[in-house]
């Protein structure tokens, strides 16, 4: 039964309560550098152009220590955890990076009447990526039979059988845009008929990327091929956890085996057995 109570709005949150506490820091570092220049400048802190631009450097110079600093000790107290999709795109991201042709530039979004080109970012990282196809499982009733393993929605993903490779696939474009240290990574996934050649300046021809998991896919790839796009997420990530568990046994069996009493007195005899 609906209740006939409206929800509360929602409060819009202002520009400051978006950032999160690193952006805040950063802020708050700079409206520092800022009020530091402003009193050597009206309280005779500076004498001349070339000592103020000493100060300049030197205050930038700080404010990039302190970033380098925030960063590293994030990355050291974040928690640490596995997850099947996240270490196979971090993967794909370093291949994309190692393998990207010196022939490719930047990456534009073609507009149409509405929308001019859009620039998405440098191109730092370019990598092709084949499509899977495959039947979804199902038991003696007709059920979908699951996997423990939750997909880039949050649900459970169907077990998979004849699993194959099929003659088609995507472009995955890692591209930065933005200033200095404050650039964001994108990762643009596109299949090859939405895009220009790989040469120079690459154009995907849609006016936006619109998200699906970790990727950006171009808007019309999303309205033609959502059921292609989401079967891929679900099998790369059934491919990426069988290789997880691929490890685990391993290392698991390595693990056993190497504690195994009869079989360390039998490594400590060969050892001990005088050369020939």
């Amino acid at each position: 039964m609906a209740s006939d109570v409206a929800p509360a709005p929602t409060k819009k949150k202002g520009v400051f309560e978006k950032m999160s506490l690193f952006q805040k820091i950063i802020f708050g570092l700079l409206i520092l550098a800022i009020i530091l220049v402003v009193v050597f400048i009206f309280f005779g802190g500076i004498n001349d152009f070339y000592q103020f631009f000493t100060y300049l450097i030197i205050g930038i110079g700080i404010i990039v220590g302190l970033y380098v600093i925030i960063q590293s000790i994030g990355l050291f107290f974040q928690p640490r955890y596995y997850s099947p999709r996240e270490d196979l795109k971090t993967k794909l991201m370093n291949m994309a990076m190692d393998y990207k042709p010196d022939n490719v530039a930047d990456l534009y979004f073609i507009g149409d009447i509405g929308k001019k080109r859009v620039k998405a970012g440098q191109i730092v990282g370019l990598l092709g990526l084949p499509y899977f196809s495959g039947d979804i499982e199902k038991d003696s009733k007709g059920k979908v039979v699951y996997m423990k393993t939750k997909g880039v929605d949050g649900k459970l993903i169907p077990k998979y059988k004849n699993i194959v490779e099929i003659k088609d696939g995507d472009t995955l474009f890692v591209v930065k845009k933005g200033w200095f240290l404050f650039k964001k990574t994108h990762f643009i996934r596109c299949h090859r008929d939405f895009h220009s050649t790989l040469n120079g300046d690459v154009e995907i021809f849609d006016i936006n990327p619109y998200p699906y998991g970790y990727f950006e896919y171009p808007y019309k790839q999303i309205q033609k091929s959502i059921g292609q796009i989401t079967m891929q997420n679900q099998i790369e990530t059934i491919v990426a956890t069988m290789e997880h568990q691929h490890d685990l046994i391993s290392t698991s069996v390595d693990s056993a085996i190497y504690f195994n009493p009869v079989y360390r007195m039998g490594m400590k005899a060969g050892s001990e057995m005088p050369e020939e």
